[in-house]
């Protein structure tokens, strides 16, 4: 016999209406509906050279029993009236007051959802524990995938469906490639009290989520008569059901309601060849995409913008590819034009999309759009997606501090190829916000990471510098390399120190055989001739018997073909004499300084000191251009360290 079987809590909790998957995906119903069921159907395809063909087809079944379980549902639904009617809990009460009213019609809608080239849902009689079936429709909190750089990892998208179903019902069917077939309803409603289901000595009182069966071992059907009548599967795929959906927004149907949806977040997926979707009547594809970003305007402005990127090919646009680690590749493609939206579309290899990037370069109009490549990519950065699939949170990852590093190296790369690209193009110079680009957290929890990894992940700040005489003073003093050459040098060293606050006496200078990636205190260079020292700054006159500490300023890198460096330099305030530091940002993720050959400025007094660019009378907020050279013809990925008083 077919009928609702809810499992006994055990004498466990009871569970109300407000079920904590549910409310995540009740602010916007049916644009999450959208969104969750069509990640999961590009997650399954089947022959990836084909594209995963998906319908959103709406019916109006009269009568309400023609809809399998419905009468029977209406008994529960009296069940839960009566244990919650004193309870004064008027959100669950006027949800099963509609429930009733929907049961009691003279007919209601369902929405099929259907999906094709796709694998189904294997293992729905399987012995196993877990398998994508009970994963989908039995499971919760876990995701079983295809792939691991598959969409969903949280198991909670699966939720979405049933927030617009006025009943919080959904009828699962498949057949799968292993030729399975297999066909189950699924109900979350609110705990109740039902004896004649209780054994001796079992708890009367069932849970919320009931199973649409023929025992209470909750095992699924090979086929539902009822759905069988409604539409007939012969591919393999997975059909979802959702009675009583009837949804209302407005001004605006609910078919345009998805095909926004599906065009802001599946625009590459749909460009691209891998998605298409109808809607009831309507077709969504490639041929149709222009026509339908048109129609809906200005709600697809941003989609247009993108579009625009994805498919121009002429001097305006620009597509920079930049291999990532042993990961894969960052595919950025940008478009140099008028009226755009100054963001970047960030997406995954099944062409959803993961986030915007915004307001990179100042005064300028640009879009973008950037692609991870790659299996392994895709695997890594899933694993520090959010539930909602809108953000990379490092603290999620199982290596929350590789996780940190390597998505930091995307920051700062498309930090860096947005500014210049667009500045080559536009010929004019930009000013690039040294903000986080993803917008994560400026202080991130570092409880997780080792000593080693902490002491080259804080950024250490310089304060203002404190010329403290000090009576002792060594000079020609022998001492013993502590890199790998093991040479005895001579050397004179000043008086000087730096304390654990990082005040120093002199010029801290990084030397020796010995690789330190992060310096304290004072910055300075790589010096292959011998230990670490200091040297006095009264050896260098610009900065004489002056405090100097770190100046905040804005720069832009341009690297010419002859060899020379363009630096566009903006202080944040007034330095009276500075040192600019030139460094370059490595694929580990540390950054080493670059020792400077020669600095020319026009509008600026410029010379060169121990390989850092020595300036004097920086107004604040000014453009400084300078032009450099360092030895050898090696590109590097170039930053900036200022320095002043």
């Amino acid at each position: 016999m077919m009928k609702w079987f809810f499992p006994t809590i055990g004498f466990g909790e009871l569970e109300g209406f407000s079920n904590p998957g549910l409310e995540m995906f009740k602010g916007e119903p049916l644009r999450a509906m959208a969104r969750e069921i069509v990640q999961n159907s590009l997650d399954a395809v089947y022959e990836e050279n084909k594209p995963v063909y998906i319908e959103f087809d709406n019916k109006f079944i009269s009568p309400v029993s023609n809809f399998p379980g419905m009468e029977n549902m209406r008994e529960v639904i009296d069940k839960c009236r009566h244990f919650w009617k004193e309870q004064n809990e008027d959100k669950t009460m006027k949800f099963i007051s509609e429930a009733d009213k929907r049961l009691r019609s003279s007919g209601i809608f369902v929405l099929r959802v259907s999906d094709y080239n796709t694998t189904g849902l294997k293992g729905a009689f399987s012995n196993k524990t877990i398998t994508p079936w009970k994963s989908l429709v039995q499971g919760n909190a876990f995701s079983v995938k295809n792939s691991d750089s598959a969409g969903g990892s949280y198991g909670i998208g699966k939720a979405a469906p049933f927030v617009v179903s006025k009943l919080q019902t959904v009828f699962y069917r498949t057949y799968d490639i292993e030729e399975v077939r297999a066909a189950q309803g699924v109900t979350h409603l609110t705990s109740f009290r039902d004896e004649s289901m209780a054994l001796p000595g079992e708890d009367s009182i069932r849970r919320s989520t009931g199973y649409y069966s023929a025992s209470n071992q909750n095992q699924p059907f090979e086929e539902i008569p009822e759905l069988e009548k409604l539409n007939k599967r012969t591919e393999y795929g997975t059909d979802l059901f959702i009675p009583a959906f009837d949804f209302s927004s407005g001004k605006m149907e609910w078919k345009d309601i998805i095909i926004i949806e599906l065009l802001e977040n599946f625009l590459y997926s749909i460009y691209a060849g891998k998605l298409v979707v109808k809607i009831d009547n309507i077709k969504l594809d490639k041929d149709t995409l222009k026509k339908h970003l048109e129609r809906l305007m200005p709600k697809t402005k941003h989609a247009m913008c993108f579009y625009n990127v994805i498919r121009y090919d002429n001097e305006e646009v620009i597509e920079i590819k930049h291999k990532l680690y042993n990961y894969g590749y960052l595919r950025l493609r940008l478009l140099y034009k008028s009226d755009l939206n100054k963001k970047i579309l960030v997406v995954r290899n099944s062409g959803m999309k993961i986030a915007d990037i915004k307001a990179l370069p100042k005064g300028i109009s640009y879009t973008g759009f950037l692609e991870l490549q790659g299996e392994e990519i895709n695997t890594f950065f899933r694993r520090m997606e959010n539930p909602q699939h809108n953000a990379w949170e490092p603290e999620r990852h199982s290596n929350p501090a590789l996780a940190k590093k390597v998505k930091k190296e995307v920051e700062e790369w498309v930090r860096e190829t947005i500014g210049s690209k667009i500045e080559e193009i536009s010929g004019d110079e930009m000013d690039i916000d040294v903000g986080n680009v993803f917008n994560t957290n400026s202080n991130p929890d570092l409880s997780s990471i080792s000593e080693s990894e902490k002491r080259e992940s804080i950024t250490d700040t310089v304060k203002d510098f404190n010329l403290i005489e000090q009576e002792k003073n060594i000079s020609n003093l022998e001492v013993k390399d502590i890199g790998n050459q093991g040479a005895k040098q001579e050397m004179n060293i000043v008086s000087g120190f730096i304390d654990d606050e990082g005040e120093a006496i002199g010029h801290r200078h990084r030397s020796g055989g010995k690789r330190i990636a992060q310096p304290i205190g004072r910055k300075g260079y790589i010096d292959k001739k011998g230990p670490d020292r200091m040297y006095d700054l009264e050896n260098v006159p610009e900065i004489k018997n002056n405090k100097i500490r770190e100046i905040p300023v804005s720069a832009r890198f341009i690297c010419n073909k002859d060899g020379a460096n363009k630096l566009i330099l903006t202080a944040k305030e007034y330095i009276d004499t500075g040192e600019i530091e030139i460094v370059s940002a490595g694929e580990n993720g540390k950054t080493l300084p670059i020792n400077v050959k020669s600095a020319s400025s026009v509008n600026a007094e410029c010379k060169v000191i121990d390989g850092h660019i020595i300036l004097k009378d920086v107004k604040a907020n000014v453009k400084i251009k300078i032009e450099f050279y360092i030895n050898g013809d090696k590109k590097y990925a170039m930053g900036v360290r200022a320095y002043g008083n």
